[in-house]
Protein backbone atom coordinates (compact mmCIF):
# COMPACT_ATOMS: atom_id res chain seq x y z
CA UNK A 1 0.00 0.00 0.00
CA UNK A 2 2.58 2.34 0.90
CA UNK A 3 4.57 1.51 -2.96
CA UNK A 4 1.21 2.29 -4.70
CA UNK A 5 0.32 5.42 -2.82
CA UNK A 6 4.01 6.48 -3.47
CA UNK A 7 3.75 6.37 -7.00
CA UNK A 8 0.60 7.80 -6.82
CA UNK A 9 2.02 10.71 -4.65
CA UNK A 10 4.85 11.08 -7.75
CA UNK A 11 2.75 10.83 -10.28
CA UNK A 12 0.43 13.86 -9.39
CA UNK A 13 3.73 16.04 -8.50
CA UNK A 14 4.44 15.09 -12.15
CA UNK A 15 1.11 16.07 -13.51
CA UNK A 16 1.46 19.28 -10.76
CA UNK A 17 4.42 20.23 -12.72
CA UNK A 18 3.53 19.80 -16.39
CA UNK A 19 0.70 22.00 -15.71
CA UNK A 20 2.38 24.24 -14.33
CA UNK A 21 5.37 24.49 -17.11
CA UNK A 22 2.48 24.64 -19.64
CA UNK A 23 0.65 27.43 -17.87
CA UNK A 24 4.00 28.83 -18.16
CA UNK A 25 4.24 28.80 -22.03
CA UNK A 26 0.54 29.31 -22.56
CA UNK A 27 1.36 32.87 -21.00
CA UNK A 28 4.31 33.49 -22.74
CA UNK A 29 3.08 32.47 -25.96
CA UNK A 30 -0.06 35.19 -25.86
CA UNK A 31 2.39 37.74 -24.04
CA UNK A 32 4.50 37.50 -26.65
CA UNK A 33 1.46 37.74 -29.34
CA UNK A 34 0.40 41.35 -27.76
CA UNK A 35 3.76 42.49 -28.35
CA UNK A 36 4.58 40.64 -31.33
CA UNK A 37 5.24 43.77 -33.58
CA UNK A 38 6.87 46.01 -31.29
CA UNK A 39 9.21 43.00 -30.73
CA UNK A 40 9.98 42.01 -33.75
CA UNK A 41 10.31 45.51 -35.17
CA UNK A 42 14.39 46.13 -36.29
CA UNK A 43 14.68 50.13 -34.74
CA UNK A 44 17.86 50.04 -37.48
CA UNK A 45 15.19 49.74 -40.34
CA UNK A 46 12.06 51.84 -39.51
CA UNK A 47 8.98 51.37 -41.53
CA UNK A 48 7.65 54.81 -41.40
CA UNK A 49 10.41 57.48 -42.47
CA UNK A 50 10.42 61.06 -40.52
CA UNK A 51 9.49 63.63 -42.58
CA UNK A 52 12.78 65.48 -42.06
CA UNK A 53 14.67 62.73 -43.50
CA UNK A 54 12.20 62.78 -47.11
CA UNK A 55 13.00 66.37 -47.50
CA UNK A 56 16.33 66.28 -47.28
CA UNK A 57 16.75 63.57 -49.74
CA UNK A 58 14.07 65.49 -52.23
CA UNK A 59 16.27 68.63 -51.81
CA UNK A 60 19.04 66.57 -52.45
CA UNK A 61 18.15 65.47 -55.60
CA UNK A 62 16.35 68.46 -57.32
CA UNK A 63 20.15 69.69 -59.05
CA UNK A 64 20.41 66.50 -60.86
CA UNK A 65 23.97 68.04 -62.24
CA UNK A 66 23.22 66.04 -66.23
CA UNK A 67 20.45 67.71 -66.84
CA UNK A 68 22.11 71.20 -65.83
CA UNK A 69 24.81 70.37 -67.69
CA UNK A 70 22.00 69.79 -70.67
CA UNK A 71 21.45 73.68 -70.93
CA UNK A 72 24.83 74.45 -69.65
CA UNK A 73 26.32 72.97 -73.40
CA UNK A 74 23.05 74.31 -74.71
CA UNK A 75 23.42 77.70 -74.21
CA UNK A 76 27.13 77.46 -75.25
CA UNK A 77 28.21 77.80 -71.41
CA UNK A 78 30.70 75.53 -71.58
CA UNK A 79 32.67 72.81 -74.44
CA UNK A 80 32.73 69.13 -74.12
CA UNK A 81 36.61 68.61 -74.61
CA UNK A 82 36.60 64.94 -76.02
CA UNK A 83 32.92 63.35 -76.83
CA UNK A 84 30.96 66.08 -78.02
CA UNK A 85 27.70 64.55 -78.74
CA UNK A 86 25.51 66.64 -76.52
CA UNK A 87 26.82 69.75 -77.56
CA UNK A 88 26.13 68.30 -81.40
CA UNK A 89 22.82 67.90 -80.49
CA UNK A 90 23.18 63.99 -80.25
CA UNK A 91 21.52 63.54 -77.08
CA UNK A 92 17.54 63.81 -78.66
CA UNK A 93 15.50 61.92 -75.67
CA UNK A 94 16.24 61.78 -72.39
CA UNK A 95 13.69 60.41 -69.10
CA UNK A 96 12.36 61.98 -66.67
CA UNK A 97 11.39 58.81 -64.78
CA UNK A 98 14.58 59.65 -62.19
CA UNK A 99 12.48 63.33 -60.93
CA UNK A 100 8.95 61.38 -60.44
CA UNK A 101 10.34 58.51 -58.70
CA UNK A 102 12.48 60.57 -56.63
CA UNK A 103 12.26 63.76 -54.93
CA UNK A 104 8.53 64.42 -56.71
CA UNK A 105 7.13 60.92 -54.93
CA UNK A 106 8.72 62.07 -51.86
CA UNK A 107 7.36 65.45 -51.49
CA UNK A 108 4.02 64.52 -52.31
CA UNK A 109 4.71 61.53 -49.20
CA UNK A 110 5.21 64.27 -46.98
CA UNK A 111 2.06 66.56 -48.44
CA UNK A 112 0.17 62.99 -47.86
CA UNK A 113 1.78 62.48 -44.68
CA UNK A 114 0.61 65.72 -43.43
CA UNK A 115 -3.04 65.91 -44.79
CA UNK A 116 -4.11 62.00 -43.38
CA UNK A 117 -5.61 62.41 -40.01
CA UNK A 118 -4.17 59.06 -39.28
CA UNK A 119 -0.70 60.72 -39.89
CA UNK A 120 -0.23 64.34 -39.91
CA UNK A 121 0.07 64.21 -35.45
CA UNK A 122 3.06 61.75 -35.94
CA UNK A 123 4.82 64.01 -38.95
CA UNK A 124 4.11 67.37 -36.90
CA UNK A 125 7.21 66.28 -35.09
CA UNK A 126 9.21 67.52 -37.96
CA UNK A 127 7.39 71.01 -37.84
CA UNK A 128 3.97 72.43 -38.25
CA UNK A 129 1.64 70.50 -40.75
CA UNK A 130 0.51 73.35 -42.55
CA UNK A 131 4.41 74.74 -43.23
CA UNK A 132 5.64 71.24 -44.30
CA UNK A 133 2.76 71.00 -46.97
CA UNK A 134 3.75 74.80 -48.41
CA UNK A 135 7.45 73.81 -48.48
CA UNK A 136 6.31 70.63 -50.95
CA UNK A 137 4.34 72.36 -53.18
CA UNK A 138 7.12 75.17 -53.62
CA UNK A 139 9.92 72.50 -54.11
CA UNK A 140 7.28 70.31 -56.85
CA UNK A 141 6.31 74.32 -58.66
CA UNK A 142 10.11 74.33 -59.00
CA UNK A 143 10.60 70.41 -60.18
CA UNK A 144 7.74 70.69 -62.35
CA UNK A 145 8.91 73.48 -63.79
CA UNK A 146 11.93 72.19 -64.96
CA UNK A 147 10.64 68.84 -66.39
CA UNK A 148 7.75 70.40 -68.40
CA UNK A 149 10.38 73.34 -69.69
CA UNK A 150 12.63 70.59 -70.88
CA UNK A 151 9.80 68.33 -72.18
CA UNK A 152 6.70 70.02 -73.16
CA UNK A 153 3.77 68.19 -72.22
CA UNK A 154 4.44 65.88 -68.89
CA UNK A 155 2.11 63.80 -66.73
CA UNK A 156 1.17 66.52 -64.36
CA UNK A 157 -2.70 66.09 -62.86
CA UNK A 158 -2.19 62.41 -62.90
CA UNK A 159 1.07 61.65 -61.43
CA UNK A 160 2.43 60.78 -58.15
CA UNK A 161 -0.81 58.66 -57.72
CA UNK A 162 1.59 55.27 -57.74
CA UNK A 163 -0.94 51.57 -58.77
CA UNK A 164 -3.93 53.73 -58.68
CA UNK A 165 -2.91 55.21 -62.07
CA UNK A 166 -0.05 53.78 -64.00
CA UNK A 167 -1.12 55.24 -67.08
CA UNK A 168 -1.13 59.11 -66.22
CA UNK A 169 -2.79 61.39 -69.02
CA UNK A 170 -0.35 63.87 -70.37
CA UNK A 171 -1.24 67.52 -69.77
CA UNK A 172 -0.57 70.69 -71.68
CA UNK A 173 1.62 73.52 -70.55
CA UNK A 174 -1.09 76.23 -70.39
CA UNK A 175 -2.84 74.53 -67.68
CA UNK A 176 0.31 73.20 -65.96
CA UNK A 177 1.75 76.85 -65.85
CA UNK A 178 -2.06 78.27 -64.54
CA UNK A 179 -1.96 75.33 -61.89
CA UNK A 180 1.84 76.85 -61.04
CA UNK A 181 0.69 80.36 -60.20
CA UNK A 182 -2.42 78.71 -58.07
CA UNK A 183 0.04 76.06 -56.20
CA UNK A 184 2.33 79.10 -55.10
CA UNK A 185 -0.31 81.32 -54.36
CA UNK A 186 -1.51 78.77 -51.97
CA UNK A 187 1.82 77.70 -50.65
CA UNK A 188 2.37 81.43 -49.72
CA UNK A 189 -0.85 81.99 -48.09
CA UNK A 190 -0.64 78.83 -46.01
CA UNK A 191 2.87 78.88 -44.72
CA UNK A 192 2.38 80.47 -40.52
CA UNK A 193 5.08 82.17 -39.42
CA UNK A 194 3.95 81.47 -36.17
CA UNK A 195 4.34 77.84 -35.93
CA UNK A 196 7.58 75.85 -36.64
CA UNK A 197 9.50 75.37 -39.63
CA UNK A 198 10.74 72.00 -41.08
CA UNK A 199 13.13 69.49 -39.66
CA UNK A 200 15.61 68.19 -42.54
CA UNK A 201 15.43 71.51 -44.51
CA UNK A 202 18.69 72.07 -45.92
CA UNK A 203 17.79 75.19 -48.29
CA UNK A 204 16.19 77.40 -45.44
CA UNK A 205 16.81 75.55 -42.66
CA UNK A 206 12.77 75.97 -41.49
CA UNK A 207 13.19 79.58 -42.26
CA UNK A 208 9.43 79.87 -43.01
CA UNK A 209 9.81 83.84 -44.04
CA UNK A 210 12.58 82.99 -46.43
CA UNK A 211 9.90 80.50 -48.01
CA UNK A 212 7.44 82.94 -48.39
CA UNK A 213 9.69 85.22 -50.57
CA UNK A 214 11.00 81.50 -52.56
CA UNK A 215 7.42 81.19 -53.38
CA UNK A 216 6.84 84.72 -54.69
CA UNK A 217 10.17 84.67 -56.75
CA UNK A 218 9.19 81.18 -58.13
CA UNK A 219 6.07 82.58 -59.08
CA UNK A 220 8.39 86.03 -61.13
CA UNK A 221 9.38 82.78 -63.14
CA UNK A 222 6.70 81.39 -63.85
CA UNK A 223 4.89 84.94 -64.80
CA UNK A 224 7.71 85.80 -66.84
CA UNK A 225 7.67 82.68 -68.68
CA UNK A 226 4.16 83.59 -69.85
CA UNK A 227 5.16 86.90 -71.74
CA UNK A 228 4.58 85.65 -75.20
CA UNK A 229 1.26 83.46 -75.08
CA UNK A 230 -0.44 85.08 -72.14
CA UNK A 231 1.03 88.56 -71.35
CA UNK A 232 -2.31 89.89 -69.58
CA UNK A 233 -1.95 86.51 -67.12
CA UNK A 234 2.14 87.35 -66.63
CA UNK A 235 1.46 90.92 -65.37
CA UNK A 236 -1.29 89.85 -63.28
CA UNK A 237 1.08 87.04 -62.17
CA UNK A 238 4.41 89.28 -61.51
CA UNK A 239 2.73 92.05 -60.01
CA UNK A 240 0.82 89.94 -57.44
CA UNK A 241 4.27 88.16 -56.69
CA UNK A 242 5.83 91.61 -56.00
CA UNK A 243 2.90 92.90 -53.58
CA UNK A 244 3.55 90.04 -51.45
CA UNK A 245 7.52 90.14 -51.49
CA UNK A 246 10.13 88.84 -53.23
CA UNK A 247 14.05 88.20 -53.19
CA UNK A 248 15.94 92.07 -51.53
CA UNK A 249 19.44 90.81 -51.37
CA UNK A 250 22.07 88.13 -52.18
CA UNK A 251 21.09 86.74 -48.38
CA UNK A 252 17.52 85.62 -49.95
CA UNK A 253 19.36 83.12 -52.94
CA UNK A 254 17.97 79.82 -52.72
CA UNK A 255 21.51 77.66 -52.73
CA UNK A 256 22.37 73.93 -52.27
CA UNK A 257 24.74 73.71 -49.87
CA UNK A 258 27.09 71.14 -50.77
CA UNK A 259 29.82 69.91 -48.19
CA UNK A 260 33.22 68.45 -47.68
CA UNK A 261 32.87 65.03 -47.46
CA UNK A 262 32.50 62.56 -50.29
CA UNK A 263 28.99 61.66 -49.53
CA UNK A 264 27.79 65.56 -50.04
CA UNK A 265 30.36 66.65 -52.50
CA UNK A 266 29.76 68.71 -55.07
CA UNK A 267 29.12 66.48 -58.60
CA UNK A 268 31.32 69.15 -60.57
CA UNK A 269 33.81 68.72 -57.91
CA UNK A 270 33.35 65.03 -58.27
CA UNK A 271 33.81 64.91 -62.17
CA UNK A 272 37.28 66.93 -62.47
CA UNK A 273 39.06 64.99 -59.89
CA UNK A 274 38.89 61.88 -62.34
CA UNK A 275 38.72 63.75 -65.91
CA UNK A 276 38.33 67.30 -67.79
CA UNK A 277 34.97 66.74 -69.01
CA UNK A 278 34.06 70.09 -69.84
CA UNK A 279 35.72 73.70 -70.41
CA UNK A 280 34.38 77.00 -70.94
CA UNK A 281 33.58 77.46 -73.95
CA UNK A 282 35.14 79.64 -76.71
CA UNK A 283 31.85 81.69 -76.91
CA UNK A 284 31.78 82.62 -73.72
CA UNK A 285 35.20 83.76 -73.30
CA UNK A 286 35.44 85.60 -76.26
CA UNK A 287 31.81 87.32 -75.33
CA UNK A 288 32.76 88.52 -71.73
CA UNK A 289 36.22 89.44 -72.83
CA UNK A 290 34.92 91.55 -75.56
CA UNK A 291 33.09 93.78 -72.45
CA UNK A 292 36.13 93.32 -70.39
CA UNK A 293 33.63 91.29 -68.14
CA UNK A 294 35.23 90.92 -64.41
CA UNK A 295 33.49 87.69 -63.97
CA UNK A 296 35.18 85.67 -66.69
CA UNK A 297 38.54 85.34 -64.39
CA UNK A 298 35.92 83.76 -61.35
CA UNK A 299 33.80 81.70 -64.30
CA UNK A 300 37.03 80.51 -65.98
CA UNK A 301 40.69 79.22 -64.64
CA UNK A 302 43.64 79.75 -66.73
CA UNK A 303 45.02 77.79 -69.05
CA UNK A 304 48.19 75.93 -67.87
CA UNK A 305 50.18 76.51 -70.97
CA UNK A 306 49.60 79.91 -71.28
CA UNK A 307 48.73 81.32 -68.14
CA UNK A 308 45.53 82.97 -69.72
CA UNK A 309 41.73 82.08 -70.02
CA UNK A 310 41.29 80.25 -73.29
CA UNK A 311 37.85 78.43 -74.84
CA UNK A 312 37.37 75.34 -76.05
CA UNK A 313 35.84 75.54 -79.51
CA UNK A 314 32.46 74.23 -79.08
CA UNK A 315 30.58 71.92 -80.69
CA UNK A 316 33.38 70.56 -83.08
CA UNK A 317 33.60 66.74 -83.69
CA UNK A 318 35.28 64.38 -81.20
CA UNK A 319 38.59 64.46 -83.72
CA UNK A 320 39.18 67.73 -83.70
CA UNK A 321 38.06 68.20 -79.99
CA UNK A 322 40.26 65.30 -78.99
CA UNK A 323 43.34 67.17 -80.65
CA UNK A 324 43.34 69.95 -78.29
CA UNK A 325 45.44 69.91 -75.46
CA UNK A 326 43.86 70.13 -72.04
CA UNK A 327 46.40 72.34 -71.08
CA UNK A 328 45.69 74.82 -73.64
CA UNK A 329 42.09 75.67 -72.69
CA UNK A 330 40.24 76.78 -69.99
CA UNK A 331 38.83 75.14 -67.26
CA UNK A 332 35.71 76.04 -65.32
CA UNK A 333 37.06 78.28 -62.45
CA UNK A 334 37.49 77.14 -58.91
CA UNK A 335 34.82 78.95 -57.47
CA UNK A 336 32.39 76.50 -59.18
CA UNK A 337 33.94 73.23 -59.21
CA UNK A 338 35.01 72.54 -55.74
CA UNK A 339 33.62 70.39 -52.98
CA UNK A 340 31.67 73.09 -51.26
CA UNK A 341 30.74 75.04 -54.35
CA UNK A 342 27.03 75.85 -54.12
CA UNK A 343 24.44 75.02 -56.16
CA UNK A 344 22.49 77.58 -57.64
CA UNK A 345 18.40 77.13 -57.41
CA UNK A 346 17.87 80.69 -57.86
CA UNK A 347 19.11 84.25 -57.29
CA UNK A 348 19.12 87.62 -56.58
CA UNK A 349 19.98 88.81 -59.53
CA UNK A 350 17.64 86.65 -61.76
CA UNK A 351 14.61 88.60 -59.86
CA UNK A 352 15.69 91.56 -60.85
CA UNK A 353 16.12 91.16 -63.95
CA UNK A 354 12.59 89.73 -64.49
CA UNK A 355 11.86 93.36 -62.54
CA UNK A 356 13.51 95.17 -65.27
CA UNK A 357 11.45 93.59 -67.90
CA UNK A 358 8.26 93.53 -66.47
CA UNK A 359 9.23 97.56 -65.77
CA UNK A 360 10.15 97.54 -69.78
CA UNK A 361 6.61 95.88 -70.52
CA UNK A 362 4.97 99.19 -68.21
CA UNK A 363 3.73 97.08 -65.69
CA UNK A 364 3.75 98.24 -61.59
CA UNK A 365 7.25 97.06 -59.95
CA UNK A 366 7.07 99.51 -57.28
CA UNK A 367 8.17 103.03 -59.43
CA UNK A 368 11.64 101.70 -60.41
CA UNK A 369 13.05 102.03 -63.84
CA UNK A 370 13.56 99.06 -66.48
CA UNK A 371 17.54 100.78 -66.13
CA UNK A 372 17.78 101.12 -62.86
CA UNK A 373 16.49 97.06 -62.14
CA UNK A 374 18.45 96.07 -65.06
CA UNK A 375 22.22 97.42 -63.50
CA UNK A 376 21.08 96.43 -59.67
CA UNK A 377 20.71 92.91 -61.26
CA UNK A 378 24.05 92.85 -62.65
CA UNK A 379 25.59 94.50 -59.86
CA UNK A 380 23.85 91.66 -57.92
CA UNK A 381 25.27 89.13 -59.91
CA UNK A 382 28.72 90.23 -59.25
CA UNK A 383 28.29 90.66 -55.93
CA UNK A 384 27.48 87.18 -55.61
CA UNK A 385 30.68 86.14 -57.32
CA UNK A 386 32.74 88.10 -54.96
CA UNK A 387 33.49 91.40 -58.20
CA UNK A 388 35.37 94.27 -56.40
CA UNK A 389 32.91 97.42 -56.44
CA UNK A 390 34.83 99.29 -58.13
CA UNK A 391 35.12 97.34 -60.94
CA UNK A 392 31.40 96.93 -61.21
CA UNK A 393 31.07 100.42 -61.42
CA UNK A 394 33.49 100.35 -64.38
CA UNK A 395 31.74 97.34 -66.21
CA UNK A 396 28.36 99.55 -66.01
CA UNK A 397 30.32 102.88 -67.46
CA UNK A 398 31.06 100.33 -70.59
CA UNK A 399 29.08 101.59 -73.24
CA UNK A 400 28.31 98.21 -74.72
CA UNK A 401 26.55 96.75 -71.44
CA UNK A 402 24.38 99.72 -71.51
CA UNK A 403 20.75 99.20 -71.01
CA UNK A 404 18.72 99.66 -74.59
CA UNK A 405 15.16 100.18 -74.42
CA UNK A 406 14.66 100.14 -77.75
CA UNK A 407 16.40 96.31 -77.77
CA UNK A 408 16.05 95.50 -74.37
CA UNK A 409 15.53 91.61 -75.28
CA UNK A 410 19.16 92.08 -76.11
CA UNK A 411 20.28 94.10 -72.92
CA UNK A 412 18.40 91.89 -70.81
CA UNK A 413 19.26 88.50 -72.27
CA UNK A 414 22.61 88.68 -72.67
CA UNK A 415 23.62 90.09 -69.51
CA UNK A 416 20.81 87.03 -67.71
CA UNK A 417 22.56 84.57 -69.90
CA UNK A 418 26.08 85.79 -68.04
CA UNK A 419 24.27 85.92 -64.82
CA UNK A 420 22.54 82.73 -65.22
CA UNK A 421 25.94 80.48 -65.03
CA UNK A 422 25.63 77.68 -63.60
CA UNK A 423 21.98 77.55 -63.61
CA UNK A 424 21.68 75.51 -66.82
CA UNK A 425 17.97 74.67 -67.51
CA UNK A 426 16.84 78.33 -66.44
CA UNK A 427 19.59 79.36 -68.47
CA UNK A 428 18.71 77.32 -71.59
CA UNK A 429 15.11 78.58 -70.85
CA UNK A 430 15.25 82.15 -71.09
CA UNK A 431 17.72 81.93 -74.19
CA UNK A 432 14.74 80.14 -75.81
CA UNK A 433 12.36 82.85 -74.36
CA UNK A 434 14.66 86.04 -75.16
CA UNK A 435 16.09 84.35 -78.26
CA UNK A 436 19.09 86.32 -77.07
CA UNK A 437 22.38 85.53 -77.03
CA UNK A 438 22.56 85.40 -80.49
CA UNK A 439 23.88 82.36 -80.55
CA UNK A 440 24.86 79.74 -83.86
CA UNK A 441 24.64 75.87 -83.83
CA UNK A 442 27.33 73.75 -83.47
CA UNK A 443 28.95 73.87 -86.70
CA UNK A 444 29.62 70.11 -86.45
CA UNK A 445 25.79 69.60 -85.36
CA UNK A 446 24.95 65.66 -85.64
CA UNK A 447 22.99 65.91 -88.70
CA UNK A 448 22.84 69.79 -89.15
CA UNK A 449 20.38 70.03 -86.37
CA UNK A 450 19.57 73.44 -85.08
CA UNK A 451 20.17 73.93 -81.10
CA UNK A 452 17.26 72.09 -78.94
CA UNK A 453 14.15 73.91 -78.27
CA UNK A 454 12.94 70.36 -76.29
CA UNK A 455 14.22 67.29 -75.33
CA UNK A 456 12.16 64.04 -77.12
CA UNK A 457 10.33 61.76 -74.77
CA UNK A 458 12.38 58.27 -73.94
CA UNK A 459 10.87 55.25 -75.47
CA UNK A 460 9.93 53.81 -71.96
CA UNK A 461 7.14 56.38 -72.11
CA UNK A 462 6.29 54.72 -75.25
CA UNK A 463 6.18 51.49 -74.42
CA UNK A 464 4.83 52.14 -71.11
CA UNK A 465 1.88 55.00 -71.56
CA UNK A 466 1.93 55.16 -75.76
CA UNK A 467 -1.71 56.17 -75.99
CA UNK A 468 -1.04 59.30 -73.84
CA UNK A 469 2.65 60.02 -75.62
CA UNK A 470 0.39 60.18 -78.63
CA UNK A 471 -1.98 62.14 -77.55
CA UNK A 472 0.68 64.90 -76.28
CA UNK A 473 2.19 64.73 -79.44
CA UNK A 474 -0.77 65.28 -81.72
CA UNK A 475 -1.13 68.67 -79.72
CA UNK A 476 2.24 69.85 -79.52
CA UNK A 477 3.96 68.67 -82.09
CA UNK A 478 6.76 66.01 -83.95
CA UNK A 479 8.68 64.71 -80.75
CA UNK A 480 11.89 66.28 -82.09
CA UNK A 481 14.04 68.70 -80.46
CA UNK A 482 13.64 71.21 -82.79
CA UNK A 483 10.01 71.48 -81.90
CA UNK A 484 9.06 74.67 -79.64
CA UNK A 485 7.03 73.87 -76.88
CA UNK A 486 3.92 75.87 -75.72
CA UNK A 487 5.64 79.37 -73.99
CA UNK A 488 8.67 79.15 -76.61
CA UNK A 489 6.81 81.52 -79.75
Amino acid sequence: MIVISNKITAKIKTVKFCSKIWILLTFLLFSCTDNFEEINTDPNNPTVVPTSYLITGAQRAILNHWYNILGILYTQQWSETLFTGTSRYGTTELSFESFYAGPLLDLQHIIDLNTDDKTKDAAAFSGANENQIAICKILKVLIFQMITDTWGEIPYFDALKGSDNLSPKYDTQESIYNHFISELTEAAEQINLDARGMDGDILYYGDMAAWQLFANSLKLRVGIRLTEVNPSLAKETIESALEYGVFSSNADNVLYPYLDEANNYNPYYERYLFSNNWAISNIMVDYMSAIDDPRLPIYADPAVSSNTIVGMPYGVDGVIAASIPDDSISLPGQAVRQATSKGIIMTYSEVLFIMAEAAQRGWDVGGETAEALYEQAITASMEYWGVDPANILSYLSNPTVAYDPNNYRKSIGDQKWISLYMNGIESWSEWRRLDYPSLQPAPDAIENREIPRRQAYAQTEYDLNGDNVMEAISRQGPDVIETRIWWDQ
